[in-house]
Parts: structure tokens; C-alpha cells; sequence
């Protein structure tokens, strides 16, 4: 729960607005989340409503590039029944990777996103990648 730093009230008001930015060339608009105090009339974003809006724009920027959203990266991870820990092993990256590609911190490489297609579309490359990793998790 927020807290106004002005006046220290808890009667807070979430609220929405349309933003928008330029990338590669085209405008991307999109929804940002952000507070406002009743008592004070104080407006102000917190750090969750900061990395929701970070998520948003990241998620905005996939759409535009094409790539998967970190939502749809989790139904694939999901999908193929691994953890994120052993989405990384299986896929390659950093132990944390699947953590910030799903929680929208950081977008996934070209290469990553077509393993991730290819690998949700055929199961012969999953279970491939799967024995080239050495390890036995995911569905067999």
C-alpha cells in the first residue's frame, strides 16, 4: 500500500494514462500506471507501478520487434513443464534469465525467442536440446 511522502495519507487513488515513445521509427503507445494522492492532490508513481510501466514498454518494444511477450515466454516454458531454472539450462543463459525475460526486465535475444518457438512447435528439438544440455528434466 502506498503512502503520499507529502502529507503521509493512505487514500490513494490508481489511475491509468496513455503514454507513448518512438522506437525503430514508429510510435508505440501504451498504458502507464501511476498514483494520486486524495488528500494532497500529489501525483507519483511507486517502485511496483515503476516496474510494471518498465514491463509495459519492454512488452511494447517485443510487440514491435515481434518477438514473444514475457507472458507468452512463460506459457512456453510452462508449456514444455520447466522451471525457470531449468528453461536456462536447457536453453542457455544466465540462471536468472527466464526470471527477467518472464518478469518483463529484460527482452530475450532473436536466437532465444526462435528456440523457444521451435522448441514449443517440435518436440524433437526440445528433447533434443534437452540431451544436449545433459540433463533430464522437461516432459519425456
Amino acid at each position: 500500500m502506498s503512502i503520499c511522502q507529502l502529507c503521509h495519507s493512505s487514500d490513494i487513488s490508481i489511475l491509468q494514462a496513455k503514454d507513448s515513445f518512438t522506437y525503430k521509427g514508429r510510435k508505440i503507445e501504451f498504458e502507464v500506471e501511476y498514483s494520486v494522492c486524495n488528500s494532497c492532490g500529489r501525483e507519483f508513481i511507486d517502485s511496483q507501478q515503476i516496474q510494471k510501466n518498465d514491463a509495459t514498454i519492454l512488452n511494447a518494444k517485443t510487440f514491435a520487434d515481434g518477438l514473444l511477450s514475457s507472458k507468452e515466454i512463460q506459457e512456453i516454458r510452462q508449456k514444455l513443464g520447466l522451471t525457470q531454472e531449468m528453461a536456462s539450462k536447457v536453453f542457455g543463459g544466465r540462471v536468472n534469465a527466464f526470471s527477467e525475460y518472464e518478469s518483463g526486465k529484460i527482452i530475450q535475444s532473436v536466437e532465444m525467442d526462435r528456440l523457444l518457438r521451435l522448441s514449443s512447435e517440435f518436440n524433437q528439438v526440445f528433447h533434443w536440446l534437452i540431451a544436449f544440455s545433459g540433463d533430464t528434466v522437461g516432459r519425456v
